[in-house]
């Protein structure tokens, strides 16, 4: 366009000049003619491409930036040399960039809030379409859903989750268009989940343009809930058994049996051992309680370790001997300290000092060894007892929970001494773990920090 403006101009003005020309032809000589012809060509088309340029320049640099727009680099400006039409039109397009880049920014923010917001939610979020192609997704529902794909957006739900269960909770939110009142609750994954809906309607249109399905791994709350339920049903069960034996012995002294001396002396030994189971028990919930309630919060103490383990000895030294069992010291944490609570740690190692000597027959023994790791000190308490088989390992720790339960109650057992010595450890920061064999004995290695936060 603007060589033909500038064609345009030069005929024009060669067309201006030789019409000048013609009429001075009769005046002047033919070499003044052909002179003042060239002079005014060369004048003219001077001040013509001065003017194009003036014109055609700005415009060119108007173009390119706009170019560059439309790829989407919005830091180009235009310099504005003149307050005219173009000047008009470069502050437009100057103004048009910078509240582009501004809304760009602004979009680029919100993004990454709203991906930052999403990243850290717990819960699984999940956007689709009205044909199940996903829109959105966290990386929450990534994990609960099994999803791999990093490229899942775009795509139908079947193409990246394979599953009928959660198929079939879909299909009924679309039936529901997405509204859904009753929330579903599935099993799969090898999780349980709970899973709510929400249609997703346009702001300004209120067009339906899908829904949002958030989803909650819920397999803790529902594990957390059957150990509760098992807790009650087993300290109701604990508590009746002991109490029913110690109202059928009253009831039997009181229909004659207080009589007889000898009966009456078993039976009374008989209450005494299950009051005594009773108040083990009790006392052994109530340590549970404390120790699940004030996990942060016992006082902490510096602690030699060895001179620790040597004070227990002499504590358990009697109960060891009337079982003529051994007690065996490997200590080797001479001037080691740790800093936490004397109390737990001292009940701890008694609890798997007592258990040792309870399962280990007669002759046996029960050790204990300390090493220093470093940060940490490492606590091992063996025995030469009947041991543990595979299968009831993973169990061990459970509350109430018995390998031989008639030999357990025998013995005096409440089914909650590994229990209190598991949630010690980790109140402590520390990590047990067990090694047994059937008839060769079990040994438990507790590891500690030293300094415990």
């Amino acid at each position: 366009m603007f060589k033909k403006l500038y064609y345009t101009y030069f005929i024009i003005s060669f067309l201006g000049i030789l019409a000048t020309s013609f009429f001075f032809i009769g005046k002047v000589s033919m070499v003044r003619f052909v002179i003042g012809m060239l002079f005014g060509l060369i004048v003219s088309n001077f001040f013509g491409y001065r003017l194009i340029k003036g014109i055609v320049q700005p415009i060119n640099e108007i173009t390119d930036v706009a170019k560059e727009i439309t790829k989407g680099n919005y830091e180009h400006r235009i310099e504005i040399k003149s307050i005219d039409e173009i000047g008009q039109l470069s502050f437009a397009i100057n103004t048009m960039s910078d509240k582009l880049q501004e809304t760009i920014d602004e979009l680029y923010d919100r993004n990454a809030k709203l991906e930052a917001i999403l990243k850290s939610l717990v819960n699984g979020v999940v956007a689709f379409d009205e044909n199940e192609k996903i829109l959105l997704i966290n990386d929450s529902a990534r994990t609960m859903l099994g999803i791999k794909d990093n490229y899942a957006v775009g795509k139908h739900i079947l193409d990246v989750v394979r599953n009928s269960k959660f198929h079939d909770v879909l299909e009924k939110i679309i039936k529901d268009k997405g509204y859904n009142i009753d929330n579903f609750e599935i099993d799969t994954f090898n999780k349980h989940l709970k899973i709510y809906s929400s249609p997703i309607v346009h702001q300004v249109t209120h067009k339906k343009l899908g829904f949002v399905v958030i989803i909650n791994d819920i397999t803790e709350i529902r594990k957390l809930e059957k150990i509760r339920s098992d807790f009650v049903a087993n300290v109701s069960h604990e508590l009746r058994t002991p109490l029913t034996s110690i109202r059928g012995f009253i009831e039997t002294l009181r229909e004659g049996a207080i009589d007889n001396v000898e009966r009456r002396d078993r039976f009374l030994e008989i209450i005494e051992f299950e009051a005594e189971r009773l108040t083990r028990l009790i006392n052994d919930i109530l340590t549970l309680s404390e120790i699940e309630n004030l996990k942060e919060g016992f006082v902490k103490e510096d602690i030699a370790i060895d001179e620790e383990i040597n004070e227990i000895f002499y504590i358990m030294e009697k109960t060891a001997n009337d079982k003529n069992i051994r007690l065996i010291k490997d200590l080797n944490c001479r001037n080691v300290v740790i800093k936490t609570s004397k109390d737990r740690l001292r009940q701890m190692i008694i609890n798997l000092v007592d258990n040792g000597i309870k399962y280990t027959p007669e002759g046996g023994y029960v050790k204990v060894t300390t090493n220093d790791r470093e940060n940490n000190v490492v606590i091992e308490v063996e025995d030469s007892g009947i041991g543990i088989s595979k299968e009831n390992i993973p169990r061990l720790f459970e509350r109430f929970y018995r390998v031989d339960k008639g030999r357990s109650r025998k013995l005096g057992g409440t089914g909650l001494g590994l229990a209190i010595v598991k949630h010690i450890v980790e109140s402590m920061k520390g990590t047990i773990a067990v090694e047994s064999e059937i008839g060769k004995g079990t040994k438990f290695t507790i590891i500690l920090p030293k300094e415990q936060k």
